[in-house]
């Protein structure tokens, strides 16, 4: 990815934080035991119920209240959060991925990988629910009802573009990606909304492994909606998305390194983070 070496430089900016101590943070409650998933492991190829949805022309104006509701929600389950990601928080943001005008909260986890996990998060009736996280214990923990199998790993919040498609209508997607030196997988994923909930949807995926010595890739397996496919048939289905029409629109979003003054893996440096964010929340451009 482009920004590896900022990430790394964040990393190192990091542990000089943690070596150096910071504010207390207020203790964390008990959450069920986390168990990660490898880092080397191909996402399972799972296929999801069909999203009919009808094509987004008209960009939505954004609704008012949502900073307040996602702020608190913030800060009454900082505790969970903070036991469920123990290393830290990275960083904090809002967008309107499913194009309802009611954007999306995106928190970023701070692990070892230069490509990190993303946790979205809907506002639903007045509730916050956890719509899709790498781990899945951020379901029992934020309510599965509307939580999805799909997960996301970017390094970025402008990796989440919004697109003009086909039909005339308008899309977000993500290019979701990790790996080792061993193998890597990365996946495209749209974003739709079904009732009025965001929904990540995987078009397609690719996973690769390489000999270590030579970097060339011995083994590869790809999958289009869910259903084993091949080279060609990825490139097909990622194509309308990678190739697209893009909007020029780029999502805003504060991360730990952006302003280290202000920001660190305590409670308030995590709260402050989202309130920025929120402030400076990017409104969808003109249709």
């Amino acid at each position: 990815m482009k920004r590896y070496g900022i990430l790394a430089l964040a990393g190192l900016m990091l542990l000089c934080l943690c070596a150096c101590g910071g504010a207390e943070t207020p203790a964390a409650t008990e959450v069920p035991t986390v168990t990660a998933v490898a880092e080397t492991a191909a996402p399972a190829a799972e296929e999801l119920p069909a999203v009919e949805s009808e094509p987004v022309s008209a960009l939505p104006e954004t609704a008012e209240g949502w900073q307040e509701t996602y702020l608190t929600f913030l800060d009454d389950n900082y505790d969970i959060f903070a036991a469920l990601w123990p290393e830290g928080l990275s960083g904090v943001g809002f967008v309107d991925l499913d194009l309802d005008g009611t954007p999306e909260l995106l928190v970023f986890d701070l692990g070892a990988s230069a490509t990190l996990g993303v946790q979205l998060f809907d506002l639903v009736d007045g509730r916050v629910y956890c719509v899709s996280s790498g781990l899945d214990s951020a379901a029992g923990a934020f309510g599965e009802t509307y939580f999805t199998p799909v997960s996301i790993c970017a390094s970025y919040f402008d990796a989440f573009r919004l697109t003009k498609t086909e039909d005339g209508g308008h899309a977000f997607w993500v290019h979701s990606a990790n790996g080792t030196l061993e193998s890597s997988w990365d996946e495209v994923i749209r974003f739709d909304c079904a009732d009025g909930v965001l929904v990540p949807v995987s078009i397609c995926s690719r996973y690769q492994e390489s000999n270590v010595e030579t970097g060339e890739i011995v083994a590869e397996s790809y999958t289009v909606a869910g259903e084993t496919s091949d080279a060609a048939g990825y490139e097909q289905a990622a194509s309308p998305y990678v190739n697209g029409a893009d909007t020029g629109y780029e999502a805003v979003g504060m991360f730990l390194w952006n302003n280290m003054k202000r920001y660190d893996t305590t409670y308030d440096g995590f709260m402050a983070m989202a309130q920025d964010a929120a402030t400076a929340y990017a409104v969808l451009p003109a249709a």
